[in-house]
């Protein structure tokens, strides 16, 4: 039976890998695939995990979830519908059990490098498809029209879910140029500059703003334990390189001096969810019901755009107003936490995870990303991974040096 799980734990790792920027539906069968042995994990070895307190805060978030909706029935249409988009994160958390078994004789380098390999190659397929899609206006790939006549969406629907998502699978690749020693004996470092050069291409030209400074921004953060002088040069380099674009770079001018009006309407649902979350400080709205009562919290409090409806586009501010002051405080712990804990750490997977949950957390204050199942299927992975390969998960069993 642990063979058995063993073998489904690592194709879900395949799935993840293949489906992640491809197709949300196919992701899906990873967490289908990974429900059995994370609850045959979980109860096995429970007794002997002390979890992180990223993992606690995280289960923190589905308590505020739940509760949420509980508080919201009278205004809820499906409530077990918003529950049930738990799952989203209660999976991974089961699955931090499934995939550190993976770790004791089961993982070695040629499956490592399988899943590594399949992740870059349907990744870029993916935004090369877009990028396609974006000079021919076909995408031949889903065989229809581009998803938009001027930005790049990969094989997303949403130009915007694909550029905050690629910033982020953007922030992993530096990682793997910057550790290629490392990485090599998984992927060939010519395989990942071509990932790079190409999916950097499909982010560039998905043109969302928040993406691009969620890539940019954290890089400086490579550097910061052992090498601040090339930090702070980078944060230069980054500087520098922003001036040029707008001064130099037409499409990067236009879209930061063109976009007014979007300035305006995330301004407006900035306002929404504030009054939203005097409304209801405690529980708010429920879990992802703020978008469906938007339009009105608008039109109640004579806010602009009233008509315009949609998330908050920021992640705490969606969980401020959905699951009110706990859901806040719960969401707002998760990632200070993930990220003071892969800063402490110094293995592989924490120095590439510590810049990643860096451009989470900045992409994530112009984005709902923690909402789009696209991006919570990459968030959500390497969030697994990098608990599996915690060495203080495990407080009565130690891990295997390997």
């Amino acid at each position: 039976m642990q063979k058995t799980f063993h073998h489904l734990t690592f194709a879900a790792l395949i799935v993840f890998a293949l489906g992640t920027f491809t197709s949300v539906s196919f992701s899906a069968l990873g967490h289908i695939l990974l429900l059995g042995p994370g609850i045959y994990f979980t109860i096995k070895n429970f007794k002997d995990v002390k979890l992180s307190r990223t993992t606690w805060a995280l289960l923190g978030v589905v308590l505020s979830i739940i509760l949420s909706v509980i508080f919201n029935l009278d205004i809820l249409e499906k409530p077990l519908a918003n529950i049930f988009k738990a799952k989203y994160f209660i999976i991974p958390v089961l699955g931090i059990f499934a995939l550190n078994e993976l770790g004791k004789g089961y993982l070695n380098d040629k499956k490592i490098s399988w899943a590594l390999n399949l992740f870059l190659l349907a990744t870029t397929v993916a935004s090369l498809s877009g990028i396609v899609a974006y000079y021919t206006g076909f995408n031949y790939l889903k065989m229809k029209p581009g998803c938009h006549p001027e930005r790049a969406c990969g094989l997303y629907g949403m130009y915007m879910t694909y550029g905050y998502g690629i910033s982020l699978f953007q922030v992993i690749l530096v990682g793997f140029l910057l550790y290629r020693k490392e990485v090599s004996k998984w992927l060939p470092t010519w395989r990942v500059v071509t990932a790079f050069v190409i999916n950097g291409l499909g982010l560039y030209l998905a043109f969302a703003r928040g993406g691009w400074i969620g890539f940019l921004l954290p890089l400086p953060l490579f550097f910061l334990k052992k090498k601040k002088r090339m930090m702070i040069a980078l944060s230069m380099g980054v500087l520098l390189a922003f001036v040029l674009s707008y001064s130099f770079v037409t499409p990067f001018k236009n879209m930061l001096q063109n976009r007014e009006g979007s300035n305006d309407q995330r301004i407006s649902f900035a306002k929404t969810a504030i009054v939203a979350f005097k409304e209801k400080p405690i529980f708010g709205w429920g879990y992802r019901n703020f978008e469906p009562n938007v339009k009105a919290l608008k039109k109640k409090y004579h806010i602009a755009y009233e008509y315009f409806g949609g998330h908050a586009h920021n992640n705490y501010l969606e969980h401020l107003a959905s699951t009110g002051i706990l859901g806040f405080l719960a969401f707002a712990l998760f990632t200070f936490f993930w990220l003071l804990e892969s800063y402490k750490r110094d293995d592989l997977i924490a120095r590439i995870t510590f810049p990643f949950v860096a451009s989470f957390i900045v992409s994530g204050l112009f984005q709902y990303t923690f909402g789009d199942g696209e991006n919570l299927f990459l968030i959500m992975t390497i969030f697994m991974i990098f608990e599996a390969t915690s060495v203080g998960i495990f407080v009565k069993k130690s891990l295997p040096e390997s």
